[in-house]
């Protein structure tokens, strides 16, 4: 069986490097080239023009090397029309010359799920987030442009910067619609998204296959133990737009400090400035004044010390399918809580392997964040049950079956 895969980002094992980027990626090829009976394609984008084909352990990478004109670039801003463009092009020339069985395609958000009606090989889009959603949870309660125009004091070039990525989003939702009535077969893993493919796809075919998970993280001897601290650790990780809450965020922490509670708030990852100032001046109030640190991006190990040295990790998200932040967070058996939204019930089950709020509820997630962190015994055994149903649910032969039975699948229906 050969097999194509379409990435948005440089393979791990391509570059050479250890990357935090396309991690869980990364992982399924390492399930999939133990797979006698599959030769694995990928094609990637690459920004590096001496990027060439070459086959390493057995798998053929092709990087995609695009080329945009001036007046390309600058509709880019607020339209995909010219990436969905340069992608089907190009894309539809490595599925000629590669001539797969299958076509794996990452993400519907992506432009390369439009390829399926103009080939006859069968496409798979493996669900990532999806366009539709996440733009309608654009702004959380409250915010919109204006918090933009009065946080930035008028600074005009940052305030277009603002209402071009508004405009680009609807955009990209309508390209993601039109990919989703082109794709018949989907790969989902949560109650969210095998509910969203059938709206977006009445009769569409859903295939259950879980998420792989860096290894470090799988398989890691060093896991979260209860340790008794002067000091609440709270740790989250991802926190870029405001689709992740960053506003939840902080007037959760303000109310544990006015609380008393003795805490500290850390936050890994890029955390745009520009976002950062507009939700402190809607707020009024800063995030350090509220005990929340921000480190920056943090390799893979260092986000493993973090996590198993943490209290609790928190996901203050406002949409959701099934953030690798959690898995990994249960895997190491940190208690986790979460706002109940997306996918994220699933990976939950509220209460046994989790605890979810309500999004834009801080006051219901403090009282939480409180109460877990006091209870030694709770805590312990959270820790058991979600490292239990995590290495389960992450088990890498389960995931290959679930992979192999859905490409079998989505093949025999195609020449049937």
């Amino acid at each position: 069986m050969k097999v194509l895969w379409f990435e948005i980002t440089t393979p791990k094992r391509y570059a050479c490097n250890a990357g935090v980027l396309g991690g869980w990626q990364d992982s399924l090829e390492e399930a999939v080239m133990s797979l006698p009976e599959v030769e694995l394609c990928v094609a990637f984008e690459s920004n590096n023009p001496s990027d060439t084909v070459k086959k390493v352990d057995g798998i053929t990478y092709i990087p995609m090397h695009f080329s945009y004109s001036l007046w390309d670039k600058i509709k880019s801003k607020v339209s995909w029309s010219s990436i969905e463009r340069e992608v089907k092009e190009k894309s539809l020339a490595v599925i000629q010359s590669v001539n797969p069985d299958i076509i794996h395609v990452f993400g519907c958000e992506w432009p390369y799920g439009s390829v399926a009606p103009y080939t006859s090989v069968p496409v798979v889009i493996h669900i990532q987030g999806a366009i539709v959603p996440y733009d309608n949870a654009l702004y959380p309660p409250k915010y919109n442009i204006w918090n933009y125009i009065k946080a930035l004091k008028f600074n005009a070039v940052r305030i277009l910067a603002a209402k071009l990525v508004e405009i680009n989003n609807r955009n990209r939702a309508k390209m993601e619609c039109r990919i989703w009535q082109d794709v018949s077969n989907y790969m989902g893993r949560t109650n969210w998204d095998h509910a969203l493919s059938n709206v977006m796809h009445p009769g569409r075919s859903y295939y259950h296959v879980d998420e792989t998970l860096r290894p470090l993280f799988l398989s890691s001897q060093k896991v979260w133990q209860y340790e008794k601290r002067e000091k609440v650790k709270i740790f989250t990780t991802g926190c870029t737009t405001f689709w992740k809450g960053p506003d939840m965020m902080l007037k959760t922490a303000k109310i544990l400090k006015h609380l008393g509670l003795d805490f500290e708030w850390s936050v890994a990852g890029h955390f745009p400035a520009t976002l950062k100032k507009v939700v402190e001046y809607t707020e009024k109030t800063k995030f350090e004044e509220n005990n929340v640190i921000f480190t920056g991006p943090l390799q893979p190990q260092e986000l493993l010390d973090e996590l198993v040295s943490s209290t609790l990790y928190v996901h203050t998200a406002y949409v959701e399918n099934s953030p690798n932040s959690i898995c990994e967070a249960q895997c190491l058996g940190v208690p986790v809580i979460s706002t109940n939204v997306g996918g994220i019930s699933t990976l939950l089950q509220n209460g046994e392997c989790g605890y979810m709020v309500p999004a834009n509820d801080p006051w219901q997630m403090a009282n939480a964040i409180i109460q877990l962190s006091s209870d030694e015994k709770r805590m312990s055994e959270l820790s058991r049950v979600e490292m239990q149903v995590a290495k389960t649910r992450h088990d890498v032969a389960n995931i290959r079956g679930q992979l192999m039975a859905c490409y079998k699948d989505v093949i025999e229906k195609k020449n049937a």
